[in-house]
């Protein structure tokens, strides 16, 4: 059997869970094409091969982009975040 290929099903609900986002959310996704699916009745599956960005670990550099756009947001908004999470 070859494990490199993951044909394994799922849900818009699990993928939407997976993800961290609401189903609707991936169903746009869906419907854009950003994510592939194949419509089984009036349902949707996605291989979890197809998921986007799922399964690839990230490199240094996207670490340190995310890093740094991370402080950029925190200079910029650290207030307006700060009162935010005091709501």
């Amino acid at each position: 059997m070859n494990h490199s290929t993951n044909n394994h099903l799922l849900s818009v609900s699990a993928v939407a869970k997976q993800l961290g986002i609401s189903r609707t959310h991936v169903l746009r996704k869906i419907y854009s094409g950003v994510i592939a699916a194949t419509k089984v009745g009036r349902a949707y599956v996605i291989k979890e091969a197809d998921l986007p960005g799922m399964h690839q670990p990230l490199n240094e550099i996207t670490k340190k982009k995310i890093r740094m756009a991370i402080e950029a947001t925190l200079n910029d908004y650290g207030d307006v975040i700060r009162k935010l999470g005091r709501t």
